[in-house]
């Protein structure tokens, strides 16, 4: 008898992986078995590097898990936000995922994940510079190129008074330098930057806030991106999305 148990037990665990592998995708990605995004990993607490170059933040937090229930390996692929919106529909990665506004013009280019978080515009400056949406106008604004904050810089006040950089961390350093007078930059990571760097302050803006998703190549892979938004949606029911982002806000 335990003999005929033992050999049961056996099948089922066969048959049990069997099931597992026949349930196995193969999904449309530009490498097999791989999630290869674009993000630009200057925009803490969403994205960064730790001491030993290793992309982290709040979305490879949450790629990273998603990934991982549908039976793929996350890997970032570091390039400058702007190339990071094209990248997908050049076919070099499977999505740019690198805090990405859900915007009706990237919309017709991009085929998004439901929105995971809301932010809004922040003014980073020095302490005491006195800036505000009464004279920002009348300011030289730092951005990074491609950004919402730029769109609105420039459309707002025309491009005399913005300078657009490839990173933040550049538009930060020209802060700094006296280049420009403020950074326009989303909130969370406009209180990051202002937390590591000696004598910076944040000042709300008044425009509209922004939700956040991830964005794939236009048409290309359908079922990775329902099962992509599926798990996505699990891990905001389940409180995991929160618990993520407020971790990463905390950390000193």
């Amino acid at each position: 008898m335990k003999k005929l148990i033992a050999s049961l037990l056996v099948l089922c665990m066969v048959l049990g992986l069997s099931a597992a592998c026949a349930e196995a995708k193969e999904y449309n990605t530009v490498e097999k078995g791989k999630f290869i995004y674009a993000t630009s990993p200057d925009f803490l607490p969403f994205e960064g590097r730790d001491d030993q170059d290793n992309v982290i933040g709040i979305e490879p937090d949450i790629v990273a898990l998603i990934c991982e229930k549908l039976g793929l390996t996350a890997e970032p692929y570091a390039i400058d936000f702007d190339s990071a919106l094209a990248a997908p529909n050049a076919g070099t990665v499977d999505a740019v995922v690198s805090g990405v506004t859900i915007r009706e013009d990237r919309k017709a280019v991009l085929d998004f994940t439901i929105p995971y978080a809301t932010i809004t515009q922040a003014i980073v400056q020095k302490e005491g510079a006195g800036i505000t949406m009464d004279n920002l106008g009348e300011k030289i604004i730092g951005v990074q190129t491609g950004t919402t904050g730029h769109i609105y810089a420039v459309d707002d006040f025309g491009e005399d008074h913005v300078d657009a950089y490839n990173t933040f961390a550049l538009a930060f350093q020209a802060l700094a330098n006296g280049k420009i007078d403020c950074v326009l930059v989303d909130d969370l990571v406009a209180n990051d930057y202002a937390k590591k760097i000696p004598g910076l302050e944040v000042v709300a803006t008044t425009y509209e806030p922004e939700q956040f998703g991830f964005g794939f190549a236009k048409g290309k892979a359908p079922e990775l991106l329902a099962d992509f938004n599926a798990e996505l949606q699990a891990l905001i029911d389940a409180g995991k999305i929160d618990e993520i982002m407020l971790a990463w806000q905390n950390k000193e």
